[in-house]
């Protein structure tokens, strides 16, 4: 069955080595719930779920038209997001690079030297078109398997020369709201390769 789902750009440049390191701290697994965590249940979710499930009629109007209206509206949030300035500091935007979503075809260049190699690294301008549908996925800045909220914040360092969005935000969750609409109807495939990747490679040999 064909869905939506978590997306991603394909970068291969070195982000701040403090953001890596916070955003993969390990969560503390198995604690029990305080009384401030039974309140926030009580007075969220619970109240939430009698909105709309706590009747047939509830279930059959309201939540349909609760479903329809927060995702577009999220989504769209995401879009204005996407062609905003205020995420960056260089004066660019996500559609820059990626124009409607999908890629300039041209060539971007890390804003760091390689230690290596005393070089910057050009990387092809991935399409974000299909690109969610293959998250989550290891990706080589993060040295590990990242979702499309931390993704974006790769992008938003390395190329729009701002600090991330918090990645519980609601302006994050928008981000990822529309990058993931651009792959409606793509069959998920978590993990799998961009082909431009693997001409990188194809081109590494030798």
């Amino acid at each position: 069955m064909k869905k939506l789902l978590v997306s991603g750009l394909v970068l291969l440049a070195v982000v701040a080595a403090v953001h890596t390191v916070e955003a993969a701290k390990k969560a503390k697994l198995g604690q029990k719930l305080d009384q401030e965590d039974m309140a926030m249940m009580k007075n969220g979710p619970m109240k939430n779920m009698d909105k709309y499930m706590g009747s047939k009629d509830a279930m059959m109007t309201e939540l349909p038209k609760a479903m329809m209206s927060k995702q577009e509206g999220s989504s769209e949030r995401g879009k204005k997001l996407f062609n905003s300035t205020k995420l960056s500091t260089n004066g660019q935007t996500c559609n820059s690079c990626h124009p409607g979503g999908g890629t300039t075809g041209g060539m971007v260049q890390t804003p760091m030297k390689s230690e290596l190699t005393g070089k910057p690294y050009d990387l092809p301008v991935p399409s974000l078109v299909g690109a969610a549908a293959t998250f989550p996925k290891f990706k080589v800045p993060n040295d590990r398997v990242v979702g499309l909220r931390e993704m974006n914040s790769n992008c938003t360092m390395m190329f729009l020369a701002a600090k991330p969005l918090p990645v519980n935000s609601q302006e994050a969750i928008d981000l990822a709201a529309y990058v993931t609409s651009l792959s409606k109807g793509e069959e998920v495939d978590p993990g799998k390769m961009p082909e431009m990747m693997k001409k990188m490679m194809g081109g590494m040999g030798g």
